[in-house]
């Protein structure tokens, strides 16, 4: 199965990191972004979500199999949402923790990759139903993708092709 077209046209990063195959990218000194910060990204609201960079790269990454840099720059999107909107802080949440899933997946780490399914779904509902329009929230049917992410990120074994996200 292949990805869905690009939301974004940001580059990916020079390597995809993965715990102990790559450097770190900020905390090693061989790492891409090895002492560079980047500024906090500003806040959108989520009915402007078609124009959230952070918040559509994350979905180009995560699409690609990119799960530490989804969940990075999902990250910085969710530090300035805190503040300004439950829903979309529950939603940032879940798809950081199911990016961390997919991850620890791939690493062997089955009892963390189970726990971070479970909450990250428990969010994705939670904005689902206290935010979203028939489970819709952010272009995403939220309520579908947890169904999707208990299919493919739960088996004892690397993620399987085909979970997407592809905002309407």
């Amino acid at each position: 199965m292949t990805a869905p077209p690009r939301l974004v046209d940001d580059p990916f990063p020079p390597y995809r990191f993965v715990p102990g195959k790559a450097p770190h990218p900020f905390a090693h000194e061989g790492g891409w972004g090895y002492g560079t910060e980047r500024p906090p990204p500003d806040y959108t609201p989520p009915e402007e979500w078609r124009t959230c960079r952070n918040y559509l790269f994350g979905i180009d990454l995560f699409n690609a199999g990119w799960w530490w840099e989804a969940h990075e720059v999902w990250e910085e999107q969710w530090h300035v949402t805190q503040s300004q909107h439950d829903g979309w802080t529950l939603m940032l949440k879940g798809l950081i923790q199911l990016a961390a899933c997919a991850l620890n997946r791939e690493r062997g780490v089955h009892g963390g990759a189970n726990r971070l399914l479970e909450t990250g779904s428990g969010y994705l509902s939670e904005a689902a139903d206290t935010h979203g329009v028939d489970g819709v929230f952010c272009g995403l049917d939220l309520p579908a993708l947890v169904t999707a992410a208990r299919e493919h990120l739960s088996a004892e074994s690397a993620p399987t092709p085909g979970l997407f996200l592809q905002p309407n």
